[in-house]
């Protein structure tokens, strides 16, 4: 009986464990990548509704994964920094790539115009939606896996691009206003819960990122108290 407890309460705790391992980041790039990377879970008792790792192309984060993008291709010194200008150009705009798994297949439809989830960025002056979002599915092409090492067969991958920022409208003849954020937030909300990613950009202290689970939310055939 003791040995059938047991192995009861490790079935258990294997729920709460995600089917895929932290990948070891090394080198330069995979410092910035590491810097940049923000992760969230969502549990519903001791089952995982939702994972998700958000890397932000930032400025900073887009040079190095240009010189991490040239060095894989063994690029000469002009055509790694034509790499690097086409790059800057393609996430001008507030740009992230989120590595996502999700038990619930319907629910993992990030990029679908009726999706379940809500995604909104703010950098400070209230929350706005996408623009554009690109999915990607397996089979990712080694060049992605090389990029994003998060990437692994229970993982589905979005590309999302946010308009760009801009600070409040005002009233005629007042001087404009500089706008250079110092955070951001992505926020991704649904039935299943919300995730809240935050980085702080100016090199101050950062919130956590969080996820939180309706508390009503339970495990398909579990009877309710």
């Amino acid at each position: 009986m003791r040995k059938l407890a047991l192995v009861a309460l490790a079935l258990a705790a294997g729920c709460r464990s995600l089917p895929f391992p932290d990948p070891q980041l090394e080198g330069e790039y995979g410092k910035a990548l590491k810097k940049w990377t923000r992760s969230v879970t969502l549990y519903s008792g001791l089952e995982t509704r939702a994972f998700a790792r958000i890397v932000y192309l930032s400025p900073d984060f887009v040079e190095s994964q240009a010189r991490e993008l040239s060095k894989l291709r063994a690029e000469l010194p002009d055509q790694a920094a034509q790499t690097l200008e086409k790059m800057r150009q393609d996430y001008r705009q507030p740009s992230f790539f989120a590595v996502v798994y999700m038990p619930d297949k319907t629910a993992n439809d990030w990029n679908q115009s009726d999706s379940v989830w809500r995604i909104a960025l703010n950098l400070g002056f209230g929350e706005g939606g996408p623009d554009k979002v690109v999915r990607f599915e397996v089979p990712f092409n080694a060049e992605l896996r090389a990029l994003y090492p998060y990437l692994d067969e229970y993982s589905t991958a979005y590309q999302i691009r946010f308009p760009e920022p801009a600070a409040p409208q005002q009233s005629a003849g007042s001087t404009p206003i500089s706008f250079t954020p110092t955070e951001a937030q992505v926020v991704i909300a649904g039935a299943l819960g919300q995730m809240k990613f935050h980085w702080r950009l100016d090199g101050g202290p950062e919130e956590p990122s969080t996820g939180t689970a309706p508390a009503e939310l339970k495990a398909p055939g579990t009877p309710k108290p």
